[in-house]
C-alpha cells in the first residue's frame, strides 16, 4: 500500500490513506493499525491479516479471494455489505461501534465473536456457529438467524432481533426483557396483558 513494493508489513500504521476500489494482492499484515482510512470496495487477494486494527475506517464492500483475517478488531468504522463468507478460515473478528449492515457471514464458525454497540441490520448469520458470541448493545434489525448455534450467546441490551427458537440453538443464551419477548413470536401464540 502507498505504492511501496513491500509484501510483508509488521507493526505498521496506515493513517488517512485512500485506497478505494484497488486490488491488494499477495500482502501480509501483522499487528498493523489502520486509522481514518478509506479502503471501500478493495479486493484483497492472497492476503493475510493477523492481529490488525481498523479504527474510524470505511471498509465497506470489501471483497476477498484466498484471504484470512485472524485477531482483527474493527472499531467505530463502516463495514457495510461485506461478504465475509468468502474470506478463508480462520475468521476471527471483533466489531465495536461499527455499522456492518447488509453483510453475510453465512456458514462461518464465529464462536466467541464480539459484535458490540454496533448496527447489524439485514446481516446473514444463517448456518453459523455463534456460540458464546457477544451481541450486547447491538441493533440486529432483520438479521437472519437460521440453523444458527447461539448457545451461550449474549444478547443483553441488543435490540430488534428476531430469532425463531425452533430453528436455532439458543441453549443458555442471555436475553433481557422486554426485548426477549420477541422470542415468543416463533411459537405462534397470542400474548395478553
Amino acid at each position: 500500500m502507498h505504492g511501496d513494493k513491500e509484501i510483508e508489513h509488521y507493526d505498521k500504521d496506515f493513517s488517512n490513506i485512500t485506497y478505494e476500489g484497488k486490488l491488494v494482492k499477495d500482502r501480509f499484515f501483522d499487528t498493523c493499525r489502520f486509522y481514518g482510512s478509506n479502503l471501500k470496495e478493495c479486493m484483497f487477494e492472497d492476503c493475510h491479516f493477523e492481529n490488525c486494527t481498523f479504527i474510524n475506517c470505511d471498509i465497506s464492500l470489501l471483497r476477498f479471494k484466498r484471504t484470512q483475517f485472524n485477531g482483527i478488531k474493527i472499531d467505530n468504522s463502516k463495514a457495510i455489505g461485506i461478504t465475509w463468507q468468502d474470506a478463508d478460515n480462520p475468521l476471527n473478528l471483533e466489531f465495536s461501534n461499527t455499522n456492518l449492515s447488509y453483510s453475510s457471514f453465512y456458514g462461518k464458525n464465529l464462536r466467541k465473536i464480539n459484535i458490540t454497540d454496533s448496527v447489524a441490520h439485514d446481516v446473514d448469520f444463517a448456518n453459523c456457529n455463534l456460540s458464546a458470541a457477544n451481541f450486547s448493545g447491538t441493533d440486529l434489525l432483520n438479521a437472519r438467524f437460521v440453523n444458527t448455534d447461539l448457545s451461550l450467546a449474549n444478547f443483553t441490551d441488543a435490540i430488534n432481533y428476531t430469532i425463531n427458537i425452533q430453528e436455532n440453538n439458543i441453549k443458555k443464551a442471555k436475553f433481557k426483557l422486554p426485548e426477549a419477548l420477541s422470542l415468543l413470536q416463533s411459537l405462534n401464540i397470542i400474548l395478553l396483558e
